[in-house]
């Protein structure tokens, strides 16, 4: 009897045990610093729990829903498609939302689970405002992240030359207008974009679709966008407009090109034959000059050797002209007349000697 007594006593106090620890699970519950409870009974939620520590509910009758205290990242798996810009390029974009859950009891009561925040609301809100703003601004203001106005130019495109990229039709020229009626006063680039984005999610995320304030106990921290693109086919022509805009650039330069080539061709040859021209002129002075120094030595030889000259030439012409049979007319004034007379008769011993030779 004691033994089985003592076996009795084991199993009872087993299941006291096990009733405790059934019991304290059914009663207690632990929160923990990164968590959010609250507790639900018969599917309502009584009671808000947001700092840590130990709990007691009633068991059977109340539960408890854990949410998370910390900061959720949600991103888009598939990009916003189609999206039209307010100067009519389509692009897609993926955005990304930062969001967080402030009152616990509502957000059980209306969005019941993260899941469904996410889908039915973050998820919705951001594509209706990126849809919304995104439109209302051009391409250049949605991927730029400044407010400065921007200049499309290509610096020092043909420096040799000098030629601005006006000449050369790569200057868009003065900014156009802003198409928008808040043109003057609206914020421009990515940034204020962005602002403009949340501001406009978090006015939805407390509004119902009927425009009635609503709470739905979550808050919108941040948002982003993480891609922009071209859809696929303007991608494509885009990607086919940048080619043959880079080949229009190409052709310029190779027309600039031909173009230096043939002015270098051409200032070479005026050099070469500016170096043959001033050759020959310098050829022609010098032959000038020595042609002149050569007269002009001869010119003084002869003046230096005038009168021997002039005497040698007359002898010689006298000893062709007179001969035996040579009868000549002279008059009184003639240079030859004056020679004879001045010569004198021939002495007699001159006139024998041919016979003294014979």
């Amino acid at each position: 009897m004691s033994q089985m007594r003592q076996s009795f006593i084991l199993v009872g106090v087993a299941g006291l045990l096990l009733l405790g620890i059934f019991l304290s699970w059914s009663v207690l519950y632990t929160v923990n610093e990164r968590e959010l409870a609250v507790v639900l009974q018969f599917g309502d939620p009584v009671e808000t729990r947001t700092e840590p520590g130990l709990y007691f509910k009633t068991p059977f009758i109340q539960e408890v829903r854990r949410l998370p205290k910390t900061l959720q990242f949600w991103e888009t798996r598939e990009p916003v498609v189609d999206l039209l810009t307010a100067d009519g390029e389509k692009i897609e974009v993926t955005a990304w939302a930062i969001w967080r859950i402030t009152e616990p009891q509502t957000f059980v009561e209306v969005l019941r689970t993260v899941e469904n925040a996410e889908e039915s609301q973050i998820l919705a809100k951001v594509r209706s405002a990126i849809r919304g703003v995104i439109a209302s601004h051009t391409l250049t203001d949605v991927v730029r992240d400044s407010d400065r106005e921007l200049t499309y130019t290509f610096d020092s495109v043909l420096p040799e030359t000098g030629r601005d990229n006006d000449a050369l039709g790569l200057n868009p020229g003065p900014p156009q207008p802003d198409n928008q009626p808040n043109a003057a006063t609206k914020p421009i680039g990515r940034t204020a974009i962005l602002k403009e984005i949340k501001l406009r999610v978090v006015k939805n995320l407390q509004k119902r679709a009927d425009g009635e304030d609503i709470a739905r106990g979550i808050a919108l921290v941040d948002v982003g966008i993480s891609n922009i693109s071209f859809v696929p086919t303007v991608r494509q022509a885009a990607f086919e407009k940048q080619k043959a805009f880079m080949e229009s650039i190409a052709a310029r330069h190779l027309n600039e090109g031909e173009r230096l080539r043939q002015e270098i061709l051409n200032q070479t040859k005026r050099e070469a034959e500016q170096i043959l021209g001033k050759g020959e002129e310098t050829s022609t002075i010098t032959r000038g000059e020595v042609d002149a120094e050569i007269i002009e030595r001869y010119a003084r030889a002869i003046e230096a050797t005038g009168d021997f000259y002039k005497f040698t030439e007359t002898l010689k012409l006298y000893e062709t002209a007179l001969k035996q049979d040579t009868r000549l007319i002279l008059t009184t004034n003639s240079e030859l007349f004056r020679l004879i007379k001045e010569l004198g008769p021939v002495p007699a011993k001159r006139a024998n000697t041919p016979a003294a030779g014979n």
